[in-house]
């Protein structure tokens, strides 16, 4: 999915704020999903998982799998691999790691507890990435191997999307990540929380671009 804004450049001080705080509280959905152990999404239960064996952070395991993400998106395409696509892997990685030095130590023992907990974090990345989405800056790795996949094997969206997160869900599930009903739920739930907030997302950027041009003339 994404914006139907088109790019402009005179937008772009606007578009970085919206790149950045987008991210900033996609990172904090993200934390507060790991902290509920109630399921990950496919990627970020191998993220997790990575980071449980290896002992590194959840960001810079993220940043590691996005770089394999990119390199065989690059092999699939028979192309020099789009390492633009890093920079939103970094920022994101590094929001994580800042959530999780608040969250990080959180241990929730209660499955009520757990669950509102994953609830709450769901709306939270939708709105995240939709105003990340607005930006029309640089697309994740994910979204780059996907793509890849598409254009390789001549698939759907929706089929090389399910294709991606099966990928996923298998290496989530061969490295230990929290994989459990949640992972249905954000496979599920999240494409259409972000589709119905695109329009709005997309209002407030056009009224603040058109705020920021009335006083910059």
């Amino acid at each position: 999915m994404e914006s139907t804004l088109k790019f402009d450049k005179t937008d772009l001080k606007l578009r970085i704020v919206f790149f950045l705080v987008g991210l900033f509280i996609m990172g904090l959905g993200i934390s507060l999903i790991a902290v509920s152990n109630f399921g990950n999404g496919p990627w970020d239960a191998v993220n997790i998982g990575l980071s449980e064996k290896t002992g590194l952070s959840i960001g810079l395991c993220m940043n590691i799998v996005a770089f394999i993400q990119i390199i065989i998106g690059g092999i699939i395409r028979k192309e020099f691999p789009n390492i633009v696509t890093m920079i939103t892997s970094i920022f994101l990685g590094l929001f994580i790691d800042f959530w999780m030095l608040f969250l990080g130590n959180i241990v929730i023992t209660e499955i009520l507890m757990k669950f509102t907990l994953f609830i709450l974090a769901l709306p939270i990345i939708s709105i995240g990435i939709s105003i990340y989405l607005v930006s029309k800056l640089p697309n994740t790795p994910l979204d780059y191997f996907m793509l890849s996949i598409k254009s390789k094997f001549n698939l759907s969206l929706m089929a090389s999307k399910i294709t991606s997160e099966s990928i996923g869900l298998v290496l989530g599930f061969i490295l230990g990540g929290t994989i459990g009903i949640g992972t249905i739920i954000i496979i599920l739930a999240i494409g259409p929380m972000i589709q119905y907030l695109q329009n709005p997302c997309n209002y407030v950027f056009c009224k603040l671009s058109q705020k920021t041009e009335v006083t910059t003339l």
